[in-house]
């Protein structure tokens, strides 16, 4: 058997008009225990139906044990690769013998009939997965965690070199979720069987997996150890949220946490933050600058916008303006004012045209005014002003002073080193 599993050789990939992965490459070897990890979105279902070759790719190469996985065989390929989906949907009323049996359809052929090996493989991965006694039940009258286990008869009973697993565990309880892991461990460690597990659970998962595939917005961020990926710098970059990595001193295994436990110490933060936005640019910068204990005022807004409605449902104090209307003199100058409260001023990612471009001006005079001012990046594609004066405006802040953020946790830092300055 080829050693490598599964490589992906510079493989872009996606739905229709929509790339999803981008020149991702990785192998994984046969034998090992691989998690895939990374934030919602991320691309992992998509890295996942593209190795299975349910996708094809756009560009790129797919190899399964050493084959393009697009030119195997269905029987073939199905013997080489079983994949763990999130959940079985069973219209009909099958039973759990029924269920498990459809794993060995694409090796019977059209027309064939079971075997006695394909008996013993039904029976014996029912056996391992411990629903034998299920056999005689019908599937939609199992729990969540018996039917899980059933799915991963199922995939068992196509005797493949490696299993998949898409989330399978995630929805599980703790008991059931232990339970199905245990299984797949002693695949892995008895049977040798390569093994790819999407996961959430960074601290179980570093307790198990040989190596983490890192994935943020379609790109593989980071490959290696646990020890070498849970970095928490790089956590917290990816996840955009405060995450902190410890050694339990007893088993050596690696620990994943997030930062709550200093959100009572943060509750008083005596730091007031003025946060320029709309079409709903804010309200995700609105949820974390309250989490972590800042005061918060916005403007100028038009009262029918998104983020207007945000402010007033986390009362946050907010300056508005009537929906299509010039800022008048009186809403810059109530903005003006909380400028002069505040001890930092940020700029979200928010579009800019003539209607909203004094909101600009607005954060250049706070930077005359001596506040620390802090600028979403990627103004040249949110510049629909003519003559593009909102890039001037902002080169021209940069010039001055003022600072760049790519993400919220990068700049929940920078207020953070600001605060103490």
């Amino acid at each position: 058997m080829e050693n490598n599993a599964l490589t992906f050789s510079n493989v872009s990939a996606g739905y229709k008009h929509r790339k999803v992965l981008d020149q991702v490459s990785f192998t994984i070897r046969a034998g090992e225990f691989v998690s895939l990890i990374g934030p919602n979105g991320c691309g992992k279902s998509t890295l996942l139906k593209t190795a299975a070759a349910l996708l094809k790719p756009l560009s790129g190469v797919v190899e399964l044990f050493g084959h393009d996985v697009h030119l195997l065989k269905p029987a073939h390929r199905a013997s080489l690769l079983g994949v763990v989906p999130q959940k079985i949907d069973s219209p009909m009323a099958f039973t759990v013998s029924q269920i498990v049996m459809n794993g060995r359809i694409s090796s019977m052929g059209r027309w064939g009939s079971m075997s006695s090996r394909d008996h013993d493989l039904v029976e014996r991965s029912m056996i391992y997965t411990d629903v034998m006694g299920l056999r005689e039940r019908f599937f939609t009258e199992l729990s969540g965690g018996e039917q899980q286990r059933v799915a991963l008869a199922m995939v068992l009973a196509q005797d493949p070199e490696m299993i998949m697993l898409d989330e399978s565990i995630s929805h599980l309880d703790i008991n059931h979720r232990q339970e199905v892991l245990k299984i797949l461990m002693n695949l892995n460690r008895e049977k040798r069987m390569t093994i790819l597990l999407v996961s959430h659970d960074l601290t179980l998962s570093a307790s198990i997996s040989d190596r983490f595939l890192l994935m943020n917005s379609g790109r593989l961020i980071k490959v290696g150890t646990p020890a070498e990926v849970l970095e928490p710098e790089l956590l917290s970059s990816v996840y955009d949220c405060d995450l902190r990595v410890q050694q339990d001193p007893y088993s050596g295994y690696l620990h994943v946490s997030g930062a709550i436990d200093s959100l009572n110490r943060q509750k008083k933060l005596n730091r007031n933050v003025h946060v320029i936005a709309g079409g709903g640019s804010g309200i995700e910068l609105y949820r974390r600058l309250l989490i972590e204990g800042y005061e918060v005022t916005t403007g100028v807004l038009n009262r029918l916008d998104s983020d207007a409605e945000a402010a007033r449902a986390l009362n946050i104090e907010v300056v508005l303006e009537q929906p299509f209307s010039p800022v008048g003199a009186d809403a810059i100058a109530k903005a003006l004012q909380m400028i002069n409260s505040s001890d930092s001023v940020i700029l979200s990612s928010v579009p800019f045209g003539s209607g909203n471009l004094v909101n600009l001006d607005l954060a250049r005079e706070a930077l005359k005014r001596g506040k620390t001012v802090l600028l979403a990046d990627g103004i040249v594609d949110r510049d629909y002003t003519g003559g593009k004066a909102a890039i001037q405006i902002v080169s021209n802040l940069m010039r001055d002073g003022a600072l760049c953020w790519h993400s919220i946790s990068e700049l929940m830092l920078q207020l953070q080193q600001h605060s103490h300055n």
